[in-house]
């Protein structure tokens, strides 16, 4: 039994080291999304607004080429936003009655709870960590299709300004 809970010791730390990177991911990449919709925001007014005069068939497929890099990078933004969202974080039993009872019950007991308390935190943990990384999954995905919008309005803005 003593080798079982060091095993779920270790799992348990490295699960922690898990959620703080997850955590840590979030963070950054939200401030990186949040740098691109400032960008996203100064584009729009680039040239006073050249983006929405969509008198010519290219003119539009700027404008849209456009309309989906906002929408994906706003949407990454949202989801990164929703990974970095404050949740109960998955910890141990440390009250006065975990460790009066600990106190009170033989050794076999004592290290059946512990096992218990490893099994069912570290349940409850990887259930936490796989919530916070959907979002973060999604937001990158979406950032990938904003950047496949925003090369394609890079390409349309040149050929634009070359035929002008």
């Amino acid at each position: 039994m003593d080798e079982t809970i060091s095993y779920l010791k270790d799992r348990f730390k490295e699960e922690q080291g898990r959620f703080d990177q997850v955590e840590n991911k979030s963070a950054k990449f939200f401030t990186a999304v949040s740098v691109l919709v400032a960008g996203l925001s100064a584009l729009a007014a680039l040239k006073n607004g050249i983006l929405f005069q969509i008198q010519t068939p290219l003119a539009v497929c700027a404008f849209l080429a456009f309309a989906v890099a906002a929408l994906a990078i706003g949407c990454a933004w949202g989801h990164a936003l929703s990974a970095l969202s404050i949740k109960a974080y998955p910890s141990l039993p440390s009250s006065r009655e975990t460790a009066e009872y600990l106190k009170a019950v033989d050794d076999e007991a004592q290290k059946a709870h512990i096992y218990n308390c490893y099994v069912d935190t570290l349940e409850i943990l990887k259930t936490s960590i796989d919530e916070k990384s959907k979002p973060l999954e999604l937001a990158y995905q979406e950032i990938t299709i904003g950047a496949g919008a925003f090369a394609l309005l890079a390409v349309l803005t040149i050929i634009r300004e070359l035929i002008a």
